[in-house]
């Protein structure tokens, strides 16, 4: 599970930003408990965290910034990461910040361990290096690393296999190089990354989730069967999915017609319905893994009452038991701030709801919504305090001042 994620000089995250899935003691049936202890405390982990912001504050980055850790591990020190392929991407705006080196850091919990994990670097090197684990409770020092030099205090070394992970390259990462040896201490933290993130955003990659469903359905029954279920349940006018004939490579899905059933292949389906049908594979397979996926702009193309249909997948222990995650930027404030779904109040112990905001200097702030200092009021309309600005996150521009500016464009010469 991810608890933590922190990003220094990445994208538009020019200072370190931070965003967080943990919560103190459970104070909901979704929050999933760990065994991980914070300051005395327990730490739970909810499932789900929404971010929020103008366009162009920089929500698609924080997610972007993740995908470029694990794109930077799963690379690190392959004939790919040489040719062709940025190592980094630092904050353009400033040029002093462009020499500087970029950090990430994560806290996840795998096989019940919690483990920080993280770096920096720059255009040819990693400048630090460092992992930590909690095995029971208390902060062990696997790695430490500053440039070419590595120790590993507590990580019980084996000489013959140590020898290897220290024979590596300046612009390598020794938890790369450790899991091309298969190495025990290490290999748990690159297979997180390695089969724990899928970024998900609304075009770029529509095509390979709509192939991916595809073969779900096509290659096992029971997939086919759980999301003809999901489709029916969307109210799409969808009754089944064709079984495939052997040898069939088009999902047809079933509508109802005029006293009768109707076979349409899915290539001539509405977007909406498509873009439905390609979620639900990288979901289904989320729930039997208990992965994190990253989607951006969740509510774009779908109907809102499916987007928190998928929420409401993600907080149920029914439909989600294997405490898989998801980070979720959207436009529609109403999804965001609607209380029965997610809690951004100063009065719980836990924040799912991000915002973002852009300064005068182009960079991008991340702000839980609990910092604000909220009315204990229950019935508060989280919503319309956001549109009127109360939380930031919004434009600056009204609509009047944006038709001004196009009637102005249009009557010069």
């Amino acid at each position: 599970m991810l608890i933590d994620f922190r990003a220094t000089n990445v994208l538009s995250l020019r200072d370190e930003q931070w965003i967080s899935f943990s919560a103190v003691e459970p104070s909901s049936d979704s929050v999933r408990p760990t065994n991980v202890r914070r300051y005395g405390h327990r730490v739970s982990v909810t499932p789900v965290v929404g971010i929020d912001g103008a366009n162009g504050s920089g929500k698609t980055n924080v997610l972007t910034a993740l995908r470029l850790m694990r794109d930077t591990i799963l690379r690190s020190g392959s004939r790919e990461s040489r040719q062709n392929q940025p190592r980094r991407i630092p904050f353009a705006l400033y040029p002093r910040h462009a020499g500087e080196p970029s950090y990430y850091q994560i806290d996840i919990v795998t096989d019940d361990i919690q483990y920080s994990y993280g770096f920096g670097i720059d255009d040819e090197r990693v400048v630090r290096e460092w992992l930590h684990a909690y095995p029971d409770g208390r902060q062990e020092i696997w790695l430490e690393r500053e440039g070419d030099h590595s120790r590993f205090p507590e990580a019980e070394p084996d000489t013959e296999e140590f020898d290897r992970i220290r024979d590596f390259r300046s612009d390598e990462l020794v938890v790369s190089v450790a899991a091309r040896w298969n190495h025990y201490v290490f290999r748990p933290v690159y297979d997180w990354f390695r089969i724990n993130l899928w970024l998900i955003s609304p075009d770029q990659d529509f095509s390979q989730r709509l192939v991916y469903t595809q073969q779900m359905v096509l290659r096992d029954n029971t997939v086919r069967e759980r999301i003809a279920g999901l489709l029916v349940a969307a109210d799409l006018g969808i009754t089944d999915i064709e079984a495939p004939a052997i040898g069939d490579d088009e999902v047809r899905l079933v509508r109802r017609g005029d006293g009768q059933s109707v076979t349409i292949e899915l290539g001539s389906e509405s977007r909406g319905t498509q873009r439905w049908f390609a979620l639900l594979g990288p979901l289904l397979d989320a729930f039997d893994r208990g992965t994190t996926v990253l989607v951006d702009e969740l509510d774009a193309s779908l109907h809102p009452i499916l987007a928190e249909a998928i929420i409401r997948m993600f907080e149920s222990t029914d439909s989600n038991p294997h405490d898989a995650q998801m980070m979720f930027t959207a436009y529609d404030a109403a999804l965001l701030m609607n209380k029965r779904l997610l809690r951004g109040d100063p009065h719980t112990d836990h924040n799912q709801i991000w915002l973002t905001e852009k300064g005068n200097n182009g960079a991008t702030e991340l702000v839980p919504l609990n910092s604000y200092n909220l009315p204990s009021n229950e019935n508060n309309d989280l919503a319309q305090r956001y549109f009127l600005g109360r939380y930031g996150g919004i434009p600056v521009a009204s609509p009047n001042d944006i038709a001004r500016e196009l009637r102005a464009r249009r009557s010069e010469p």
